[in-house]
């Protein structure tokens, strides 16, 4: 990045003003690193969680959907299917936490009706229900990923904007500035010495 500031004083006065404003833009984006990284770990501990929630909730529907099948055998199933009427919607409430627009909680809405064509067995009924859970839990699983995922894409972009303004941004006008401030000394010194020459040469 080249550099151009106005010529003499007022070029310095630009250079410090883009300094300051630099550094004020360096604070706020190490603040929002510092709070993403808190909020990464939060996530990390809700997806954990989460996670678990699925695994076990995924675990139960297998099982109870077993034990159904082995109770009623397959045509109570197939007709359990062939009589569910609508599906099953997820809906994500959203949330901007940090600048990042994300899933703040999903909301899961089953078909009405109950599981339970006539030749079934309660296990088919209970069945229903651990993958109505599963479900949710597969949901509220989906929504923390990508709250995460967000947040780690927004921590990635944070870092990087920083980083430009720590190593180039912020140098090379510190850099344009002590060229500049150089330069209008040299000249203050160059104009001392005229002056000097000509009151000596007037004094003479």
């Amino acid at each position: 990045m080249r550099i151009r500031p106005p010529a003499g004083r007022a070029g310095r006065l630009w250079l410090v003003r883009r300094l300051a404003v630099a550094r004020r833009g360096e604070d706020v984006l190490e603040q929002k690193r510092r709070a993403l990284l808190h909020r990464l770990d939060q996530l990390e501990a809700q997806l954990e969680e989460a996670r678990g929630d699925w695994r076990r909730e995924a675990t139960a529907a297998e099982t109870w959907w077993q034990r159904a099948a082995v109770l009623s055998g397959e045509r109570p199933l197939e007709l359990a299917r062939a009589l569910q009427r609508g599906e099953a919607e997820v809906r994500l409430v959203w949330r901007n936490t940090l600048g990042v627009v994300h899933p703040d909680a999903a909301d899961v809405a089953l078909p009405a009706g109950e599981l339970f064509p006539a030749g079934g067995s309660a296990a088919l009924a209970y069945a229903a229900q651990a993958h109505g859970r599963a479900l949710e839990a597969a949901a509220r699983l989906g929504a923390v990923q990508t709250a995460h995922r967000r947040a780690a894409d927004e921590l990635r972009s944070t870092t990087q904007r920083l980083r430009a303004i720590e190593r180039r941004w912020i140098p090379e006008h510190e850099r344009a500035l002590a060229g500049l401030e150089l330069a209008l000394d040299e000249a203050d010194r160059e104009d001392a010495a005229r002056v000097r020459w000509f009151v000596a040469r007037r004094d003479s």
